[in-house]
């Protein structure tokens, strides 16, 4: 710096010594005031940037050492486990507790603010002996915090809310398909695909946490089959056309196979053959970014093959499936089978079951307990699902109690209580306002 303050002081004699010099020529020459711009104009930009890269030198040099000493300071409180728990709430480092730092031959000392800030810990340096990087002053307060400065100073105010902590009801209990199978970061549970599955709760209400409380339900159905008269054994297997060997056909026995898929290609037409057609369409739906995205690599299906896909109307064509009866074939004497299913007992007259006739009907609704006993169990099959209810505990605030917001050591005297026993306390809820300085 001495040696910019000599070329500062000999650039201003200079100029000092030009004006005297050529101060008679001012009244002769036009062109006086252009040759002094000509010379004053580099002068003085030549000492913007040197003052520019001398203060960008320092600037780096002090973010340095108050790295360094910040990273001391981080090292002390986790061997110490001193940080703050309190949001708001900041511990002071003395220097002489950590590793010392020295800077231009001097060792910094002084003092640091560790303060909490929400998720994060902002550090405020108030260095001493420390050459051009010891603190200065502070401006004004900003509302924002700018996380480039390397030396920010955090104000603190306090309000406060009452609180009351509610219950809403228990939901009805939701099938073990309808959730999530990821738990939720926030909640720690694995909650319902669908929110409007959760309680009603107020749109004023603050959520504090969501209990799953799961149990076990259970359903059944009923398995019937057909009975028969004579025990003959030479019987096929179901089939929809005549297999070699077997000479006749049993009505009784007619079912059905499944529906086939859907597909643009036409079934084979058989006698014993239904078919079915249907329009196809192309779906799609809209990704994140607005793209176009088809279900399927655009493939066509009559009916929405997924929740939120739309068709394209413009995009359509016919398509087929179908089903086969199927029966059992035999050689000689026909088993004379009953002309309904049924899964009772055999009767006098019906005394063998076929078991391949087996047909199930529709599942009941779930029961929260077994519905098998030693009575119905060879004829009813039951499955067991996994229900989950959910309570959301939650908070409903008041206004805020304060007309403005407070310092710390106001708040606290104004309250008479300290700011932790009010962060502890569940009936009570901090509003917080950070403020910075640069």
């Amino acid at each position: 710096m001495d040696v910019i303050k000599e070329m500062f002081n000999q650039i201003t004699d200079g100029i000092m010594g030009l004006f005297t010099n050529v101060g008679k020529e001012v009244s002769k020459n036009k062109d006086f005031f252009k040759k002094i711009l000509i010379i004053i104009i580099p002068i003085i930009l030549t000492i913007l940037l040197i003052h520019l890269v001398i203060t960008s030198i320092r600037n780096s040099n002090c973010t340095d050492v108050r790295k360094k000493i910040g990273d001391n300071v981080d090292a002390y409180l986790m061997t110490t486990n001193g940080y703050p728990t309190i949001n708001g709430d900041y511990v002071t480092v003395d220097l002489v507790n950590v590793d010392k730092v020295k800077f231009k031959e001097e060792i910094c000392e002084g003092k640091v603010k560790v303060t909490k800030v929400n998720d994060e810990y902002i550090k405020t340096f108030y260095l001493e002996n420390c050459n051009y990087c010891k603190t200065g002053e502070f401006g004004k307060e900003r509302d924002k915090y700018n996380s480039k400065v390397s030396n920010v100073e955090v104000m603190v105010y306090f309000n406060y809310y009452t609180v009351s902590n509610n219950n809403s009801r228990w939901s009805d209990y939701i099938e073990y398909e309808e959730i999530s199978k990821e738990v939720d970061e926030e909640y720690g549970i694995m909650l319902p695909l669908d929110e409007k599955d959760l309680p009603n709760i107020s749109d004023e209400a603050i959520i504090t946490g969501i209990l799953k409380e799961d149990k076990v339900f259970y359903r059944y159905r009923t398995k019937t089959w057909l009975w028969y008269k004579v025990n003959n054994n030479n019987y096929s297997d179901f089939s929809s056309e005549q297999p070699s060997g077997y000479a006749n056909k049993d009505k009784r026995t007619e079912t059905r196979t499944e529906y086939t898929d859907w597909s643009i290609d036409y079934p084979e037409e058989k006698e014993y053959r239904s078919i079915f057609n249907k329009t196809g369409y192309r779906w799609y739906k809209k990704d994140e970014d607005g793209n176009v995205v088809y279900w399927n690599n655009g493939n066509f299906y009559p009916e929405e093959p997924e929740e939120g896909y739309k068709k394209e109307n413009d995009s359509k064509i016919t398509m087929y499936r179908y089903f086969d009866k199927m029966w059992r074939w035999y050689n000689g004497e026909a088993r004379g089978y009953s002309s309904n299913l049924s899964s009772k007992a055999p009767t006098k007259q019906y005394l063998y079951k076929d078991e391949q006739t087996v047909s199930y009907s529709d599942w009941s609704k779930y029961y929260t307990y077994s519905t098998i006993t030693s009575e119905n169990s060879s004829y009813r099959e039951e499955a067991t699902n996994l229900h989950s209810r959910y309570l959301i505990k939650y908070k409903i605030r008041s206004k805020a109690v304060l007309d403005k917001h407070l310092e710390r050591e106001e708040f606290e005297q104004y309250l008479g209580r300290s700011l932790e026993e009010m962060t502890n306390d569940e009936t009570i809820d901090l509003d917080i306002v950070f403020k910075y300085r640069y």
